[in-house]
């Protein structure tokens, strides 16, 4: 069985990330004249035009609502799901951690290293180790049930 308080740790950090993300593009501004080269190129998707600002806020609100979605699905997940049947979910969200964590050591520097190497940990932490059931006792080996 899985440690669901791990994975709980691991689904707060994709939550956590995912909203002060959100939170920091509407507070702080990038380089002005970047900005306005941005507003004044304009993209062509399907019928229609869209500046490359509006876009590329649209898409980075849109990637931090689904880190938030991310951590709020895996939290519902341990809730919903037996802790001897999270081991598949854990694994995904291993995997998915440990890529966003590689993405962020390449491209970018700060918080989300550090919130998604907490991620990282959660999981390997949940996969490690065994919790207790609700009784406070240890599961017994699938051979002696």
């Amino acid at each position: 069985m899985m440690n669901a308080t791990a994975i709980k740790v691991g689904a707060g950090a994709w939550m956590f990330t995912g909203v002060v993300h959100d939170i920091l593009e509407f507070v702080l501004r990038g380089d002005p004249a970047m900005d306005a080269a941005l507003r004044a190129s304009t993209i062509q998707v399907g019928p229609v035009s869209l500046n490359a600002e509006s876009l590329t806020r649209g898409v980075s609100l849109a990637m931090g609502l689904a880190m938030f979605v991310v951590g709020l699905l895996l939290w519902m997940i341990t809730r919903a799901v037996p802790a001897e049947r999270l081991r598949p979910f854990g694994i995904v969200a291993l995997v998915a951690s440990l890529a966003a964590l590689g993405l962020a050591i390449i491209l970018i520097p700060g918080p989300p290293v550090i919130t998604f190497a907490v991620a990282s940990i959660a999981f390997v932490i949940a996969l490690a180790t065994r919790s207790r059931n609700r009784s406070g006792t240890q599961p017994l080996p699938a051979a002696a049930r």
